[in-house]
């Protein structure tokens, strides 16, 4: 059983999707809970700056806590680091609001976290899946190609932003440098790098409700650059022009 599980959610204009999403969150929390396959958990939710109304729709919930991030320029990495920093769970996981990752999936994650084979889990989407268009697949297929080139990896999503880890590597993920959506395949290449016993598992993956923020063109390329960085680079870092 887990003590506590912490969960983050991080949040940029996703007004739409907060009703449904975090209904689901806490509901799925709720039944683990009563099942005691865990004891506690924490649901948290980083609001990035967002100017639209998805503040107010989650202050209108009980049972979350909700961080802001400060001033100056915004991102889902940075989002998700300010998130980390205020967990307390021995487990901390992390999926989007906006619809595209299942909430109810968490009960996968601990059915995992029990059999106590990993300490780090990262969901694994088909490229198949109805949330996902044919660009963002073949790039991340792009993404999986090189990455089991260059570092050996074993995954076939290595840009999924489903995942749980013990609290031993929260220090080594919240030190990622990236402050945008580069940081999650940073994230998978560190881990690999460090040789991380990384447990894949098989995820659902739908259409998210409301505009993505994530451009192909621009993302893409960063997403290469720190693929390129992390393996020709020694400190692993990303020059920014």
């Amino acid at each position: 059983m887990v003590d506590l599980l912490s969960i983050v959610m991080p949040c940029y204009n996703e007004q739409d999707a907060i009703p449904t999403v975090i209904s689901r969150t806490l509901n799925c929390l709720d039944g683990l809970k009563k099942q005691r396959t865990i004891k506690e958990y924490e649901l948290i939710v980083v609001d990035d700056q967002s100017t639209d109304g998805s503040l107010r729709k989650l202050e209108g919930f009980t049972g979350l806590k909700i961080v802001k991030t400060g001033g100056g320029e915004r991102g889902y990495g940075k989002a998700l680091k300010a998130g980390f920093r205020a967990t307390k769970g021995e487990w901390i996981g992390f999926f989007d609001i906006d619809n595209s990752y299942r909430p109810e999936d968490i009960t996968l994650f601990i059915e995992e976290i029990n059999k106590g084979e990993s300490d780090f889990i990262m969901g694994q989407r088909r490229f198949s899946e109805n949330g996902m268009s044919v660009t963002r697949g073949f790039g991340n297929w792009v993404y999986v190609v090189l990455a089991k080139l260059f570092f050996g990896s074993s995954l076939d999503d290595v840009c999924s932003g489903y995942r749980f880890f013990h609290r031993r590597h929260l220090a080594d993920v919240i030190s990622i440098s990236e402050q945008g959506l580069n940081f999650s395949i940073q994230l998978t290449l560190k881990m690999i790098k460090k040789k991380t016993n990384i447990k894949p598992l098989s995820i659902q993956y739908d259409r998210r409700i409301g505009s993505s923020k994530l451009s192909v063109l621009f993302d893409g390329i960063s997403f290469l650059k720190v693929l390129l960085a992390m393996k020709f680079r020694s400190d692993g870092a990303v020059k920014h022009s």
